[in-house]
C-alpha cells in the first residue's frame, strides 16, 4: 500500500506529463513568486520560492500538505471559498491575504489563481507574492501623508490667523488716526490683506498644499469678490472660464492669479463702469487673464510704470512680471480693438 506522499507525487507527475513539460517544470522553479497547484485539499507542486515564502526547509516540507497549513486563520474561510468556487471562474480575481510561515509568523500576500480542471475539479495553479514590505510601506506613506495634511492645516491656520491680526491693526490704526488721507491708505492696506486672506482660505478649500485646477480656483475667487465688492444687477461680475481646460497649477501660481484677478477687479469697481467682465484662458503654453469694464478706460498710451501711480496696479504689473509674463493695459498693437479698460495678463506656464 502507498503513502500518502507517494500518490501526491503521483499526482504531482500528471499536471506535466507531456513530452515538452519540463519546460514548464523550469520555468516554475526558476518563477521568482511561490508558485503552487493544489488539488483543492493539498499541495501536489511547489516551487523552490514557496518553500522560502514559508520558510519550510524544502519542497518535500511542503507538497503533501494541506494547503490551509500554510494559511493563517484571518484567511482561511476566504480560501475555503475560493477553492469551492474555483471551477467557476477563469482565472480567479488577485486577492489579498494572510498566510503562515512554518516559524508561526505571518505574511501578507497576494493571490492569483487559475483553475487546473485536468488535475481536479477544485485543482488550481497559484501564484503568491509577498507583499508584507510593500504594504508595511503604504502604511507609512500613508502615516506621513496624514502628518503632512495636519502640518499644512496648522500653518494654513496660522497664516489665517496672522493675517487677520494684521487686518485687524491696521483697521484700528486708521480708526486712531486724525488724517483722513492716512485713514485711507490704511483701510486701502487693511482691504488688501482681506483679500489675500479669502485667496489664501479659498486656496486651502479648492486645492491641494501643491497644486489645483485653474478653472475651478477662479470660480471660487470671483464668486468671494461679488460678496466683498457688493455686486448688484447694473455692476456684475461675469467670468468666462470656458477655455481654461483642465489646466492645473502650482499653488504659488494660483495666488498669483487670484490677486491678479482681485487687483484688476477692485480697480474696474473704483475707476469704471458697467458690468465687469473676466475671461481666463490657456493654449497649454500661455495662461492668459483679461479684465475689462464699460466704463472710458485708461488714457491713450498708459504705461504702468510711469502712470501707474496706484498700488494695485503697480502690485498687478509686479505679480505678472515675477513670472515671466506680459502685462498690456487698454487698445494697442496687438489688440487694436481691445476696450480701453482692458487689463490683459499673459503668464508662460514654463
Amino acid at each position: 500500500m502507498r503513502d500518502a506522499r507517494g500518490c501526491e507525487r503521483q499526482t504531482a507527475a500528471g499536471v506535466f506529463s507531456g513530452p515538452g513539460d519540463q519546460n514548464y517544470r523550469t520555468l516554475i522553479e526558476l518563477c521568482p513568486d511561490a508558485l503552487i497547484v493544489h488539488d483543492g485539499h493539498s499541495v501536489i507542486l511547489a516551487n523552490p520560492a514557496m518553500a522560502r515564502l514559508v520558510g519550510a526547509e524544502s519542497i518535500d516540507s511542503i507538497v503533501g500538505h494541506p494547503l490551509l497549513d500554510f494559511v493563517a486563520p484571518s484567511s482561511r474561510a476566504l480560501v475555503e471559498e475560493r477553492i469551492a468556487h474555483m471551477s467557476e471562474t477563469d482565472p480567479a480575481p488577485v486577492v489579498d491575504e494572510t498566510w503562515r510561515r512554518a516559524d508561526g509568523t505571518e505574511v501578507q500576500v497576494e493571490v492569483a489563481a487559475a483553475p487546473m480542471p485536468w488535475v481536479g475539479p477544485h485543482a488550481a495553479m497559484v501564484i503568491v507574492r509577498d507583499v508584507t514590505e510593500r504594504r508595511r510601506l503604504e502604511a507609512e506613506r500613508e502615516t506621513l501623508l496624514a502628518e503632512k495634511e495636519l502640518l499644512v492645516r496648522e500653518v494654513h491656520h496660522r497664516v489665517a490667523n496672522s493675517l487677520q491680526l494684521a487686518q485687524g491693526l491696521l483697521n484700528l490704526q486708521a480708526r486712531g488716526s486724525v488724517s483722513e488721507a492716512v485713514r485711507a491708505h490704511l483701510r486701502e492696506a487693511s482691504a488688501r490683506i482681506g483679500t489675500i486672506g479669502t485667496l489664501h482660505s479659498r486656496l486651502h478649500k479648492e486645492s491641494s498644499a501643491v497644486d489645483g485646477g485653474a478653472q475651478a480656483y477662479m470660480e471660487g475667487v470671483i464668486a468671494d469678490l461679488r460678496v466683498a465688492l457688493g455686486e448688484t444687477p447694473e455692476r456684475q461680475i461675469v467670468l468666462d472660464a470656458s477655455e481654461a481646460g483642465e489646466v492645473v497649477l502650482e499653488a504659488d501660481m494660483l495666488v498669483a492669479l487670484g490677486l491678479i484677478a482681485a487687483e484688476a477687479v477692485t480697480n474696474s469697481i473704483k475707476h469704471g463702469a458697467g458690468h465687469i467682465r473676466v475671461r481666463l484662458a490657456c493654449d497649454g503654453a500661455r495662461l492668459e487673464l483679461l479684465v475689462h469694464d464699460e466704463g472710458p478706460g485708461f488714457p491713450g498710451g498708459f504705461d504702468v510704470e510711469k502712470d501707474g501711480r496706484g498700488l494695485g496696479m503697480r502690485m498687478i504689473a509686479s505679480l505678472v512680471r515675477a513670472r515671466g509674463g506680459k502685462l498690456a493695459i487698454g487698445a494697442g498693437k496687438t489688440r487694436p480693438n481691445a476696450p480701453p479698460s482692458l487689463i490683459a495678463a499673459t503668464i508662460p506656464l514654463s
